[in-house]
């Protein structure tokens, strides 16, 4: 069987910490863990608190430490409500899962967990339930963030000593280069500026890995901020501070795999906790694996079962216990946290129905919780069984995906030449296949993201192009959400080190600050103030953000859409053609008559319907029918 080397007496354990050394505990543990242990070894406690008022009324409390799975547990609840329903134990002697019942009659306090031997001993409180997420929806404009390219607010966490990755090298792609939560804290106005009401970072939990930790996708705990990007204190404090400007904060969540630092895999709970491997074996990335009626079980298994790299060894969702513990630390989040919306990364490759019943426990906690899945695949019918809606297994609880289909389709149509099926009418096509999704109007539009080449940069900085396909994106149905930069022409194509830029203005010694209208170039300002104004009246015009969608078959690389409600009717046109191209009015008739006057929503010019429109090379244009 293959395994990398597995070090079960860890440092945690080596350091033989005194049990009466507060100080020590305080100095190199979680002080919403630690500070509750009054006696014995302890390295973690998972989840470190809990609430009552959950749907849900088993707890699993995973305990780490030294021999803890050799002892014999008791709760001591004042109240005599909160019951040990049974200790469970595992391979590794020093983990232990207790089981506990909590009714509804239960109270918040503290009680506590001790072994009776009396050698072990912690407080654990259960606090009230509260939270009701804001959830997200059509008239939202989401802001994609990599928190370490983003801003440095904090320059005292750049290195924090023990860490196996220390230090900032800017000149590095795939080092840290020092971005923060503080930073993004600073930039909230910026943000709001923007037209943003939804932010998205990149994760944010530990990466305690050697190298490349700066992307967050690796984690190491799933009970901790990195505190190279703060603290959970100001975690929460970011989420408020966004929530005080009636924005919203999405968590980025991962449960496909860990980093290989995790404790949890350097200490292994149970060999069955992970998918191993006679050597080692990456998925195959082939999504279509999961549904294909010919697929073979090779090729199924190394879909779910291999690992996504190296260094990210494969969870086993299928072991009960780690599907609770996944479950938990997700809604642990949620509720400490006051999250609005998950995005979930990496959604084709953990085993689907434990993404079913994760999605039912989430929601029955969280109704109004928006969640939406990676699902970076080829094809409106692969993407569509992820969906659920009669083309996969039902019900998935998802509320939206990340819309790879059109993504593909606003690149196509502003780099390939017009065809029946290529340039501007592969977003046609596109579009005509929403039939697949109950909801289409959910899905997460995006022009590129943290994975993929500078939008600005593969329309090779044609800044025309650029507003067409931003253009698109903020008047097309769907959750519109922009990566951080765009606004300011990144343009960077070559590797993931490099397309996730820092952002001139972020670290104190920039020589420019593009944070600021004087520190950004004409273009760059012209760019900015075209995603903003767009994205407020999108934010502002039901019959944008929520209006239904009538479109025209492309003709001579023009296509033409209309976004109608009951509060008004607009009109909108992209000419990708590099030459003027003209269109008869009556084409459009079923929205457009002799007496309509159109004012155009970007400069307020208005004009009236004549018998043909005439429609600039490489251009967009919006109209307000009047």
């Amino acid at each position: 069987m293959y395994k990398p080397t597995l070090q079960l007496f860890t440092i945690s354990r080596i350091l033989e910490i005194s049990i009466f050394s507060a100080l020590l505990l305080t100095c190199i543990f979680p002080k919403n863990v630690f500070s509750q242990v009054e006696k014995g070894e302890i390295y973690h406690v998972d989840p470190p608190h809990w609430w009552i008022g959950m749907p849900n009324e088993k707890l699993e409390i995973l305990i780490h430490g030294k021999s803890v799975g050799e002892k014999s547990f008791e709760v001591i609840d004042p109240d005599n409500r909160v019951q040990l329903s049974r200790a469970i134990e595992l391979q590794n002697p020093d983990y232990v899962i207790l089981e506990l019942s909590i009714p509804k009659s239960a109270t918040p306090q503290k009680l506590t967990i001790r072994s009776k031997a009396g050698d072990v001993a912690m407080m654990y409180e259960f606090k009230e339930k509260s939270w009701i997420p804001k959830g997200l929806n059509p008239s939202d404009f989401i802001y994609l963030i990599t928190p370490d390219r983003f801003a440095n607010g904090d320059l005292t966490n750049d290195s924090i000593p023990g860490m196996k990755e220390s230090g900032v090298d800017r000149n590095e792609p795939y080092h840290r280069h020092g971005g923060d939560i503080q930073g993004m804290i600073n930039r909230i106005d910026f943000m709001e500026e923007l037209g943003v009401t939804a932010v998205w970072p990149n994760p944010l939990l530990e990466n305690d890995q050697p190298n490349a930790s700066y992307h967050g996708y690796a984690f190491t705990d799933y009970y901790k901020i990195d505190p190279r990007f703060g603290s959970n204190a100001l975690y929460r404090e970011f989420a408020d501070a966004l929530h005080n400007r009636d924005m919203k904060i999405i968590q980025d969540v991962v449960y496909n795999h860990v980093g290989n630092e995790h404790y949890l895999f350097a200490d292994l709970p149970d060999s069955s906790w992970f998918h191993f491997w006679d050597e080692y074996t990456q998925t195959n990335y082939r999504a279509p694996a999961l549904f294909d009626p010919y697929a073979s079980e090779h090729d199924k298994n190394t879909m779910t079962d291999g690992w996504f790299d190296h260094h990210m060894p494969d969870l086993n969702q299928k072991n009960p216990h780690v599907a609770k513990y996944l479950i938990q630390q997700t809604i642990w989040w949620i509720e400490e946290f006051h999250i609005d919306a998950l995005r979930i990364d990496t959604y084709a490759y953990p085993d689907q129905d434990f993404m079913r019943s994760w999605g039912k426990a989430v929601k029955e906690s969280y109704p109004d919780l928006f969640l939406f899945a990676e699902t970076w695949v080829h094809g409106s019918a692969t993407q569509g069984w992820f969906m659920g809606d009669g083309l996969g297994p039902e019900p998935n609880y998802l509320d939206g995906l990340t819309d790879f289909q059109l993504h593909y389709a606003f690149n196509d149509a502003l780099t390939r030449n017009q065809g029946w099926t290529d340039g501007i009418a592969r977003v046609y096509y596109t579009l005509a296949k929403d039939y697949i999704y109950r909801d289409p109007e959910n899905m997460v539009t995006f022009l590129d993201n943290h994975d993929l080449a500078r939008f600005y940069g593969v329309v090779n900085r044609d800044f025309e192009k650029f507003k067409i396909g931003v253009g698109l994106l903020l008047t097309m149905r769907g959750i519109p959400s922009l990566y951080y930069g765009t606004e300011i022409l990144m343009s960077e194509t070559d590797g993931h080190g490099k397309i996730r830029e820092d952002f001139p203005g972020g670290w104190p010694t920039d020589l420019v600050d593009k944070f600021s209208e004087a520190g950004r170039s004409d273009l760059e300002n012209e760019a900015f103030t075209f995603i903003s104004t767009l994205a407020k009246l999108r934010q502002n015009t039901p019959a944008l953000h929520s209006g239904k969608t009538t479109q025209f078959v492309p003709v001579n690389g023009l296509y033409v859409f209309f976004r109608h409600s009951e509060d008004g009717v607009f009109m909108i046109a992209a000419n990708t053609s590099g030459e003027a191209v003209e269109s008869p009015s009556h084409k459009y008739e079923q929205f457009l008559d002799n007496r309509a006057t159109l004012k155009n929503a970007l400069t307020g010019e208005i004009k009236s319907v004549s018998e043909r429109f005439t429609f600039a090379p490489k251009s967009f244009t919006i109209f307000e029918v009047e």
